[in-house]
């Protein structure tokens, strides 16, 4: 049986796994493949088959396309990566992140307490 706490973001509509990401490349910028290591550090489980990481890669593009991302290449490894940084415009998602998550949790907690008093 899987663990409780993990979240299976990547079968979702994709909206969480760029929320994510954004999180963590305003924590630290980083390049796609550290990214992809570090959800799963989260907690975040990736399912496995071809193209896992691909997934975390297409939310990137989708993130710069949408400018809450840009890049700067790191040519001291090779081949060059993308090591990506958050926008301003990508720490207002954050905000707006923060403020639905914030009241999710009152949500949930209402739902676990009426759970709890019903068992």
């Amino acid at each position: 049986m899987e663990s409780m706490n993990k979240c299976k973001v990547f079968n979702k509509s994709g909206k969480l796994i760029c929320d994510l990401l954004l999180i963590l490349i305003a924590e630290k910028a980083s390049y796609g493949y550290e990214l992809s290591n570090r959800l799963c550090e989260m907690g975040i489980t990736i399912p496995e088959g071809i193209g896992q990481k691909g997934r975390v890669y297409r939310a990137l593009s989708e993130l710069e396309k949408r400018k809450e991302i840009e890049f700067d290449w790191d040519i001291t490894s090779s081949p060059p990566r993308k090591i990506y940084k958050v926008t301003k415009k990508g720490k207002e998602r954050i905000s707006n992140f923060i403020i639905e998550m914030e009241e999710q949790i009152v949500v949930l907690k209402n739902f676990i307490k009426k759970a709890k008093e019903n068992i």
